[in-house]
């Protein structure tokens, strides 16, 4: 079997995938940041993700268990072993390759399940994501950074924090009635409007923070 044979695109494709996410979460780490923790926490800010079809599938991946890219890779990785694999196999035997109509999704139901219960069972042994050091009501009364572009009222932007544990946060904020934050302003969060966006105001401290 030739191993870049046109057949074998989609399981190639896949594997490629893990290694793009571990070189962009080096470069991320190089950076000082979490490209896992910063996915995780735009999941977290998308309460219709929890919901309906979608959040079963996210749940049997057990994304919130597990940090969603290594969900991913697991379901990456698994979907395409199985169809190199099955490939190698059937031509082997028939001498010919197998249409990819009918191994696809079939590749793709065995990598769901595998994923599934390979995550469930590792899950107990990573360590806690970070977004877990302490509670969300503990983020009001810190010191922010807008990463987003232009907040308003009603129209909330990116922000992130650094905890006392020194773990990154990431959120959504909007400011008072008749200001705006851009990106790199200095914000102090104030209070939460909703499970998923807070209230903040410019640094009222600018010489001192």
């Amino acid at each position: 079997m030739n191993l870049f044979s046109p057949y074998n695109g989609p399981y190639l494709f896949a594997l490629s995938f893990i290694l793009l996410i571990l070189l962009l979460e080096v470069i991320a780490i190089l950076f000082g940041q979490l490209l896992s923790s910063a996915l995780d926490a735009h999941l977290e800010n998308y309460e219709t993700l929890s919901n309906g079809n979608v959040g079963q599938i996210l749940h049997y991946l057990n994304i919130g268990r597990l940090p969603a890219l290594a969900a991913l890779c697991l379901l990456a990785g698994y979907f395409g072993a199985f169809g190199l694999l099955a490939q190698h196999g059937w031509i082997s035997f028939r001498q010919a390759p197998l249409s990819n109509l009918l191994l696809v999704p079939l590749s793709l139901l065995l990598a769901i399940v595998a994923a599934h219960y390979t995550g469930k069972a590792i899950a107990p042994w990573l360590p806690h994501d970070e977004t877990s050091a302490i509670n969300e009501e503990e983020f009001i009364g810190c010191m922010a950074v807008v990463t987003g572009h232009i907040g308003k009222p009603g129209s909330p932007c990116e922000a992130k924090f650094m905890d006392k544990f020194g773990q990154q946060h990431y959120l959504l904020l909007e400011p008072e009635e008749g200001k705006e934050f851009h990106k790199g302003d200095r914000v102090l969060i104030i209070c939460r409007l909703s499970a998923t966006r807070y209230l903040a105001e410019p640094n009222p401290w600018p010489d001192v923070l």
